[in-house]
């Protein structure tokens, strides 16, 4: 919004052709590829890998417009071939001044090619969405943008590392390692979360402030389980994940605060012990979970000034604490024994496992109930995949 807004006011309208802004490169020579933009820019990425092209040549095409004819001087275009890496760096104005030139960058894969290394976006004020992306394969893509969005469809890679600030980040991403990080701006997302090339635990990260976060991931093709944190600050946050059978445990934890967290997991297929952190201040917690079968599981719900739901399977096994003031505290299920009954506090145990789960607030209810799987909300995580 930000890049708009500057854009608008500023309106760059005189159209400029620099050397060096079709680059065609060998894909097979060159499967890493760098963008860069230095100084005073704002524009349009694009990554397309729909293009037809007979003699199997990439390219990357930027066009330029400039406010004032003095920009012109200021602009220009490096390209490097080098350590089977291309790099090509877009030069704008330097001096202090607002944003002087609009670039609108394609980067064009064809389609005969499948598999490339790395993908490197470092530019400001920009940015980025593709087409066609769903059969191109990539090492790692990685951005480092600001004050603009990023959505791109069926990306594929095994490490994805998406920055921007002051905008949103969407689409269907999938990967061994998936991060996605912004600012003041939402975060809604698709994830198939793969197994990892390097051998490590796959992984998702998502970390926003001032506004919602919304996933929807689905980490069946991997057997060494997840790790997974996501997190935002004035701004709702929903999750559902599911988990299939795996070598590892798996860690999930959701934060907020000030705004409603809600986790609907599915991990009754892993086999693996796991543990799953809720927490949120002033907003209530909606958790529902399908605990693994025979498995330890280990849950935390933690908020302030609101009330706190947790929806467990009756695979759990083992203790639960509840804590509040000036409110109600209530478990309902099968074969409870209870150590403390009282009206804000509860403790007690569920068959004989050590299974742990703990719900905490202030000045708020607490609800904990245990389901028969297929009663379990949680249920209905498998619908959304």
């Amino acid at each position: 919004m930000f890049a708009s807004l500057v854009g608008l006011l500023h309106q760059p309208s005189i159209a400029l052709r620099v050397p060096g802004d079709d680059t065609t490169f060998n894909p097979k020579e060159y499967p890493n590829v760098t963008i860069i933009a230095q100084g005073k820019v704002q524009g349009k990425i694009r990554l397309i890998h729909n293009t037809n092209d007979d003699s199997g040549l990439g390219l990357i095409s930027t066009r330029v417009w400039v406010t004032k004819d003095n920009d012109k001087e200021e602009v220009s275009i490096r390209t490097r071939f080098e350590d089977r890496t291309l790099t090509f760096t877009l030069e704008g104005p330097r001096r202090f001044a607002n944003l002087n030139i609009y670039h609108e960058t394609t980067i064009s894969i064809p389609c005969s090619v499948r598999n490339m290394e790395n993908l490197i976006i470092d530019i400001p004020n920009s940015s980025l969405s593709g087409d066609g992306l769903h059969s191109l394969y990539w090492n790692k893509v990685k951005s480092d943008l600001s004050n603009s969005s990023i959505a791109l469809e069926t990306l594929h890679a095994d490490t994805i590392d998406l920055r921007t600030s002051n905008s949103s980040i969407s689409g269907s991403y999938e990967a061994g390692h998936i991060d996605l990080n912004t600012s003041n701006g939402s975060i809604s997302a698709k994830l198939v979360v793969n197994e990892a090339r390097d051998g490590r635990q796959s992984s998702v990260t998502t970390k926003t402030s001032n506004s919602g976060l919304e996933l929807h991931v689905d980490a069946t093709p991997t057997s060494r389980g997840l790790w997974m944190d996501n997190s935002t600050r004035n701004g709702k946050a929903i999750v559902g994940c599911l988990l299939g059978p795996a070598t590892r445990g798996s860690y999930v934890s959701v934060t907020s605060a000030n705004s409603k967290v809600e986790l609907s997991l599915d991990a009754s297929q892993t086999g693996q012990p796991l543990e799953v952190n809720t927490k949120t201040s002033n907003a209530s917690i909606v958790t529902s979970i399908m605990v693994p079968q025979d498995q330890p599981f280990k849950g935390l719900a933690q908020s302030s000034n609101s009330s706190v739901t947790v929806n467990l399977t009756e695979a759990f096994q083992g203790r639960f604490d509840l804590s509040t003031s000036n409110s109600s505290t209530v478990v309902e299920g099968t074969h409870l024994q209870f150590e403390t009954e009282k009206k804000s506090n509860k403790k007690g145990s569920r068959g004989h496992g050590s299974s742990d789960v703990k719900l905490s607030t202030s000045n708020a209810s607490l609800n904990l109930r245990f389901y028969p799987a297929g009663d379990s909300p949680a249920a209905d995580t498998k619908s959304g995949y």
